[in-house]
């Protein structure tokens, strides 16, 4: 279990690895989403990589690749010239929160 500031409170978290991630969320099920204003899209991530975006801003469907790595997953979407990479934290509910990881990360010591 790892502690994450999620909405600005400190709360206790449980990431959410890759293996669990292929096998419970990225074996070609679809995923619904909704983004932080509300908006709604889904996603399919089928087992060989690839991914399919429906709704979102544009409303059509976009295609890319993902791919899991050691600490979550990421992926690239359409026209994107670069991936984004992605933490998935269990909510209480059984649902996941997926935070964008930011390129480099601050290292906190006491």
């Amino acid at each position: 279990m790892t502690a994450c500031a999620l909405g600005g409170t400190a709360t206790a978290a449980e990431l959410v690895g890759p293996d669990e991630l292929k096998s419970g969320w990225l074996d070609g099920r679809t995923v619904t989403t909704t983004g932080p204003r509300g908006g709604a899209s889904t996603f399919v991530f089928a087992a060989d990589g690839k991914v399919t975006r429906a709704g979102g801003r544009a409303g059509s469907a976009t295609n890319g690749t993902w791919r899991v790595d050691e600490d979550g997953f990421c992926m690239t979407l359409g026209q994107a010239r670069r991936e984004s990479c992605y933490l998935a934290i269990k909510a209480a509910d059984g649902s996941l929160k997926v935070v964008r990881r930011q390129a480099s990360a601050f290292v906190w010591r006491r």
